[in-house]
């Protein structure tokens, strides 16, 4: 059986959906691939019908289903209704377009009236979507007293091409709809659900999803990575012990990619793998790859800054002075676009440089290094060198020298690796163990909190920590990232700060760390907390029985007393037939003096006084109270 640990996925999405999926798998230790079963048609004409009802204040809420229809009527919308997107990835459509909106938690379409509650009855909901029905969502609305306007703005037609999963190790589908017209080779790859609506299609075509998300990618990548825990291989064959996972420091070789790099170690290892900084095929040097519960560290390991040894080619003749002084202007803050070659988006991104030196010039090449922030691509800084000199200029070759506190001293070659998990297969596994270090090692700049052993297993089943559990902590400010470290320097996990260090009083309460990424193992420290059994309920009132018993309980409301039996009798009392006596003994007919209506007509009342006698009532104006 093949064991999946850092994978590449195949998700199935609409290109213009997939602009944070590659950034967010590697969060997770994983790579992505996009695969679109369907392609959407917009309808131009229905796009400009709603978004003029919309801002004609038409709605007093709009729904978006699908990020799609965000991205492209967000940044349209001049309208005070109430704005609900099914999504985190929707919502951050309409957030680049200047809307703020209210996620739905539950990401799923059917829990929308739910949510709203009491408040749809008498609303108008405009839902721009897709042109397939969802007549779960548009009844229930119905049913809740509100107006379902819906409008399908774009088609989803079928590609019917057959996808291309070659290199892939799990196909990830996004809808129901996706895995109806997806054509792929089944054989190989892990089978994934975004949420329980995809898995239940999936499981009527005889396919059983391995994973099922919450409805959203975060959701579904976390589920993937639990998954792989529970069922990756242990560590025991290699006689070394790493519950917490660890960091190895790899020098990658030009040729594989990062992926493979990251994929032959999970190989040699058997258990989950993912790596810290992609490096393309032809670019050699430090790449970290995380191990086990290591690689929740992903985004810490992908933020520390970078050194690079780059061979600048220029295409015409320079001055050593004029080469000099124009890359030194290149330190500080740079504009930076992704090449074309690259897997993210090609949005423009401000990097910093924080040294540029030349190390050397051999006529029209020249020799660079570059300390800069995480996420800057040398290929972009190279080729702005070239224009700034005036000749223009291309990176021909780059090794990577740094990644926060590992250089290249501290790594191993891919063949002394598998020598060593060889020797460890043979009883010693002393060179493997050098080799493997703790995830401590990579939390240079992160300031640090430590705790009681009694708060780390409450932590570890994600609990926040309390000031209780603080012996000692560092300097930082509100919402910064946390190590949570045990008093032998052990970290739990990486939390976000609630509240500033300095308010922060050891043994008091009050909740100060609320944990992001759990690295620690529940079980590894004794339970220091106590589960409360959960309140008894009241017990429910038998409900009558038998008609008897109904009698009686009627009986008994007879004798209480008039005001306690009115509440137990909401509603007016009945209307008489005669309507002039109803109002006349009525408690509105005897405020307004309806004593004796005079016949209708024109000019029946004097001047100053209504047309039944009474005085006339002020007029206000609309809208006023």
């Amino acid at each position: 059986m093949h064991t999946y640990t850092n994978m590449k996925i195949a998700i199935t999405r609409l290109p213009e959906k997939a602009g944070s999926d590659q950034p967010l798998c590697r969060e997770f230790g994983h790579e992505c691939l996009i695969v679109s079963p369907m392609k959407a048609q917009m309808y131009e004409d229905a796009v400009k019908a709603f978004v003029t009802a919309a801002n004609e204040e038409t709605y007093d809420c709009i729904f978006f289903t699908s990020a799609l229809p965000a991205r492209l009527i967000g940044p349209l919308l001049k309208t005070a209704a109430r704005i609900i997107a099914i999504g985190p990835q929707t919502a951050e459509y309409l957030a680049e377009g200047g809307i703020t909106s209210e996620i739905l938690p539950s990401h799923y379409s059917r829990d929308f009236v739910p949510y709203l509650g009491d408040w749809v009855a008498g609303k108008k909901i405009g839902i721009p979507r897709a042109d397939v029905p969802n007549p779960v969502l548009l009844d229930a609305i119905t049913d809740a007293g509100g107006l379902a306007c819906e409008l399908p703005v774009y088609s989803l037609e079928p590609t019917n091409v057959h996808l291309d999963t070659t290199d892939a190790d799990a196909i990830l589908f996004t809808s129901a709809n996706s895995y109806t017209y997806a054509k792929y080779q089944k054989d190989g790859l892990l089978p994934m659900a975004i949420g329980e609506i995809t898995a239940d299609r999936m499981r009527e075509d005889g396919t059983e999803p391995v994973v099922v998300g919450n409805g959203t990618l975060t959701g579904t990548l976390a589920a993937l990575n639990h998954y792989l825990e529970e069922n990756g291989n242990t560590s025991a064959e290699l006689g070394i012990d790493i519950p917490r996972g660890g960091i190895i420091a790899v020098d990658k070789p030009r040729g594989p990619s990062s992926h493979e790099v990251a994929a032959w170690v999970r190989d040699m290892l058997g258990m989950p793998c993912g790596h810290g900084g992609t490096l393309d095929p032809d670019v050699s040097g430090v790449l970290l790859v995380m191990i086990g519960r290591s690689a929740r560290l992903a985004p810490v390991i992908l933020s520390h800054e970078k050194e690079y040894i780059a061979l600048l080619r220029l295409h015409g003749d320079a001055t050593e002075e004029q080469i000099r002084e124009t890359a030194r202007e290149f330190v500080g803050k740079n504009y930076q676009r992704p090449p074309l070659k690259s897997a993210v988006a090609r949005a423009l991104r401000i990097r910093t440089m924080y040294e540029i030196d030349v190390l050397g010039i051999d006529g029209r090449d020249v020799l660079l290094r570059v300390r800069c922030e995480a996420g800057t691509y040398i290929r972009s800084l190279c080729r702005h060198i070239g224009f700034a000199i005036g000749t223009g200029g291309q990176m021909v070759e780059l090794r990577r020298i740094r990644s926060g506190g590992y250089d290249e001293s501290m790594c191993c070659s891919l063949h002394a690796l598998r020598d060593a998990v060889e020797q460890a297969k043979n009883g010693n596994s002393k060179e493997l163990s050098s080799y493997i270090r703790t995830p401590e090692s990579v939390l240079e700049g992160i300031p640090t909190v430590t705790i009681r052993d009694t708060a780390v297993d409450a932590l570890c089943h994600g609990a926040s920590l309390a000031g209780v559990g603080v012996t000692a902590t560092d300097s930082f400010k509100k919402d910064s990232e946390v190590a949570v470290m045990t008093a032998q320097g052990e970290l739990v996990c990486i939390g976000t700060a609630t509240v500033p260090s300095d308010t922060i009083v050891p043994g008091e309460t009050g909740i100060v760390i609320r944990p992001k990424m759990v690295i620690m193992q529940a079980g590894t420290y004794p339970k220091g907390w106590v589960t409360k059994p959960p309140a008894p309920r009241p017990k429910k009132k038998a409900s009558p029985t038998s008609r008897t018993e109904e009698r009686e309980v009627k009986v008994e409301k007879k004798n209480v007393s008039p005001n306690i039996q009115k509440s137990l009798h909401p509603g007016p009392k009945k209307r008489p037939g005669n309507s002039k006596e109803y109002l006349n003994n009525s408690k509105n007919g005897r405020r307004r003096d309806l004593v004796d209506k005079p016949a209708k007509g024109k000019g029946s009342g004097k001047k100053g006084q209504s047309k039944y006698g009474g005085s006339k009532s002020i007029q206000r104006k609309k809208g006023t109270r």
